[in-house]
């Protein structure tokens, strides 16, 4: 294990203010809601939306006038992209991109408006690491990994350092895991101050290796198609699993439901976009609250969401919570049903988003019509008044 303390001070030394400080503030609502005591580390406010800039730009400042020179290569979703393309444009160093076949497009888009050459291929984080590490044999260039590389690990961990800074008595800190990266330089940073914080890694259920690891589970085969395909990753580092072994108190899971619940929230009551990888932390006090232990910090490790996933999330979201209905109401087939109906759900404060006619395949008889709304609702309760309200006035109304 290379990476120490040591470290870590020289890499937040080295990067100094090129990389954001970024706010740690209270959560007053969260921590009503949660029963808890939370702070949110607000990583998604770096200048590409995440903390990969702190490993990457310590990386590339550690190259050879030679490496700098011939460039480097690199896999990524998204954020370890566009951090290198960034601080390599800076820096005037080539930057070369191989991203999988489903990283959000607005990843891509990012990556290359900062100058980088990016390539989409491979499906899964093995394959198209693989083709990487071709690609900068072919190409004399700089391999620069994602997590499993000492001068990342470290400035991931300036993190820690900063974290301790803004709040030297935090009790416990709650931090997304993918490779291991980011957990593992802050882990390293946070014991070398606070040996008696406590520090929990949460990965998404869908990709739970290092969980597993951690806690001698069998491995578990990945499933894709998470919302939170920054911390999709097979496997862990193996330089960062054994720092996590050695520092981490816990590595819990969490569900696609959390981590969505998760990415709502933070948008709803913090005003804040974040990924479903970034929303992680909190996605695991969503589902055990327990973990929040004394003043909690919650790392939102970025906010690089595809506007297409945000959408469905938060329509998603809407449903969850009963704001968005879809209601389904038996009604005779003559003329005017429909309008009395719809002056009964226009009295009950009840917005139409759309309807449905069904004649042929849903009505119980020939004489009636089933029609399906979808509706604007204040939440459970206001749902629960419509529908004793059309069933009073003699409807067959369901959810």
């Amino acid at each position: 294990m290379t990476v120490d303390i040591d470290a870590i001070r020289a890499a937040r030394g080295r990067i100094g203010s090129d990389i954001a400080k970024t706010p740690l503030a209270k959560s007053y609502t969260l921590s009503n809601l949660l029963g808890a005591d939370i702070h949110l580390k607000f990583e998604n406010r770096q200048f590409t939306a995440s903390f990969k800039e702190r490993g990457a730009l310590n990386r590339l400042l550690q190259l050879s006038a030679d490496e700098r020179r011939r460039g480097v290569a690199a896999m990524s979703a998204g954020n370890h992209a566009q951090a290198l393309a960034y601080h390599g444009a800076r820096l005037h160093i080539p930057v070369t991109i191989v991203m999988p076949r489903r990283t959000p497009n607005a990843k891509v888009a990012k990556t290359r408006v900062f100058g980088a050459e990016v390539t989409l291929h491979g499906s899964v984080f093995a394959e198209t690491l693989e083709y990487t590490e071709t690609l900068a044999r072919e190409r004399n260039l700089t391999l620069v990994h994602p997590f499993d590389d000492d001068a990342i690990i470290a400035g991931q961990g300036t993190l820690g350092i900063e974290i301790l800074e803004q709040m030297p008595d935090v009790d416990t800190l709650i931090v997304p895991v993918g490779g291991g990266g980011l957990l593992a330089g802050v882990a390293v940073a946070v014991r070398a101050s606070r040996p008696d914080a406590t520090l929990v890694g949460v990965q998404a259920e869908r990709y739970r290796a290092a969980a597993d690891l951690f806690n001698d589970r069998p491995l578990s085969a990945p499933n894709p198609g998470t919302v939170a395909e920054g911390i999709a990753v097979e496997k862990p580092g193996a330089r960062t699993m054994p720092l996590i072994r050695a520092h981490a108190d816990q590595l819990v899971t969490v569900s696609e439901d959390e981590i969505e619940r998760a990415v709502f929230a933070l948008l709803e009551i913090e005003k804040t976009v974040t990924e479903g990888a970034g929303a992680a932390a909190l996605a695991a006090i969503i589902s055990k609250p327990a973990i929040a232990a004394g003043k909690t910090v919650v790392v939102v490790s970025g906010g690089n969401i595809d506007m297409m996933q945000l959408s469905s999330v938060l329509q998603r979201g809407l449903v969850r919570s009963k704001r968005l209905v879809r209601l389904a109401v038996e009604v005779p087939d003559v003329p005017g049903s429909l309008a009395a109906l719809t002056r009964i759900l226009g009295d009950l404060d009840s917005n139409i988003v759309d309807i449905v006619h069904q004649r042929s395949f849903h009505a119980s008889s020939a004489r009636t019509t089933l029609i399906q709304f979808e509706l604007q609702m204040r939440g459970e309760e206001q749902v629960e008044q419509v529908v004793a309200s059309l069933r009073a006035a003699g409807y067959e109304a369901r959810q």
